[in-house]
Order: C-alpha cells, then structure tokens, then sequence
C-alpha cells in the first residue's frame, strides 16, 4: 500500500449524460464572482455600477481569449499551428467532437487584462481611480488564480517533478505514472492565499499611493511563479534551454507590466 497520498478524485462535482459540471469550472466561476464582487465593493464611491459591469464582462472576454489564445501557441503550439481555426472553435474538425476550449494559460489571461485595462479601461477612469482599480483587481485576483489551481489539482494537470517527501501526491489520471510528485498545483494556490492575506491583514491601503498596490502584489507573484516553475514538468512543446515556457513568458509580462504601469503612472504624477 502506497505511504503517499494518491490523487483519484474526478474532476467532475456532477456528470450526466445530459450535463457535466468540473470543480474547474465551480471554482473558476466562483473566482471571478468574487473577483466582481470585491471589485464593486472597493470602486462603489468612485465608479457608477453600470460602468463596472460593463467593464469587468469586456476584461473577462479579453482574458479568457488571450488565456486561449496564449495556451495554444506556445503550449500546443505543434499542433494548433496546423489546427488555427481550431483555437477558437470547440470542435475537433477532423472528427466533428466537441471538446470545449480546453486549455488555458494564466500568461495569456494576464496579457489580455493588460491590453484592455491598458488601452481601454484607462480612457474611461481618471487617472488616481485607474490605478484605484487596478489595485483592487490584482489584490482580489489572488484568490481567482488560487481558486483556479484548486480547480488543477482536480484535473491532475500541471503536473510537479518526481519527489519522495511524505506530501508528495500520486496523479494516476495524469499520464504521469505512479510515482509521487510535487503537488505544485497546491503549492502555488497556497502562495497567492498567503500574499493576499498578508497584504488585507498587514498593509493599511490609506498609506499606500493609488498603483503601488498592485506593484508590489505583481512582483511578489511573478517571483514565486518563477521559483515555483521549477518544480514542474514541462508543459509546453517548444523547448527553452535553460528555463520553461512559464518562466519565460513570466520575465517577458512583467516587463510588459512595469513598462506600461511604468508610464501611465508618470502622466498620473503629472496631475
């Protein structure tokens, strides 16, 4: 009998032939509920309801093409290269099964935000209430992304290196093997639960200028997804040498992140 826990739940909380339902899917939808209520509370006295909620449904949509998008080029990228139209479809066209839109990377929802809170969003808030926002978003995603790894660990994807330390997890559903592995899933969902408690508990938000927030919350994250990288086998099938997909597309974005934070928060001291 293995001495290792091992990881056989299904991935769905409810299956039918009429309906399945994922905890993937549970836990996606209850992040960005979350992320929308919080989001609603904390701009209440500063932006109008309704321009909320049109706003946060066009940063959804942004995000999750760009999580698709993202997932299919430099995740699968030897087969959507061949398959484009498939990216944006549901459907297996050489086999007419629907598969949904399965594969998604937390690289590219954060490239689609980018884009829309950057060249959209910002055309409509003033300058101390944009970054206002974005300080609310950042903070209150931590629970979204940690949500969505629970939601992993269910799946048995993303899967972490062999180990042999009593907490590491057998996924026999993961094309993996038997052998125990990291739970890196876990790992990460906890690291984004620690910072967001750390920084609702400790930081008093009334001494911190509106945007450093999000700075500081971007920088602590990226860092411990870049560390946390190396625990997991590689996901892509493009090939680096001396770092993963993950890491890189982490160093590429949060350049981008500071480059473009980096400026409108120039043209914000201006006021």
């Amino acid at each position: 009998m293995s001495t290792f826990f091992i990881s056989d739940f299904s991935p769905f909380l409810y299956e039918s032939n009429l309906i399945s339902i994922r905890y993937y899917s549970l836990f996606f939808g209850i992040g960005l509920f979350y992320l929308f209520y919080k989001i609603l509370i904390d701009m209440a006295e500063d932006i109008n309801r309704d321009i909320i909620e049109k706003n946060f449904f066009n940063l959804v949509i942004f995000i999750l093409v760009g999580s698709r998008v993202f997932h299919c080029l430099f995740y699968e990228y030897g087969y959507y290269s061949e398959n484009l139209i498939e990216i944006f479809i549901p459907f297996r066209l050489d086999t007419y099964e629907f598969i949904g839109f399965r594969g998604l990377s937390s690289h590219g929802g954060l490239a689609g935000g980018l884009f829309y809170i950057f060249f959209v969003l910002k055309k409509s808030l003033k300058k101390e209430i944009f970054f206002k926002f974005i300080d609310s978003l950042v903070l209150n995603s931590l629970i979204f992304i940690s949500l969505i790894r629970f939601g992993n660990f269910f799946n048995s994807e993303i899967i972490g290196k062999k180990c042999t330390y009593f907490f590491c997890v057998i996924f026999p559903s993961s094309g993996y093997g038997l052998s125990p592995r990291h739970p890196v899933q876990l790992y990460e969902a906890f690291f984004y639960l620690f910072i967001f408690l750390v920084f609702t508990t400790r930081m008093n938000k009334k001494m911190v200028s509106p945007g450093k927030i999000s700075i500081y919350l971007i920088t602590l994250t990226f860092f411990g997804r870049f560390i946390l990288e190396f625990f997991k086998e590689r996901q892509s099938d493009i090939a680096l040498s001396f770092i993963n997909m993950g890491q890189f597309l982490s160093v590429i974005l949060y350049f981008l992140f500071l480059v473009l934070y980096s400026y409108y928060y120039k043209e914000l001291d201006k006021q």
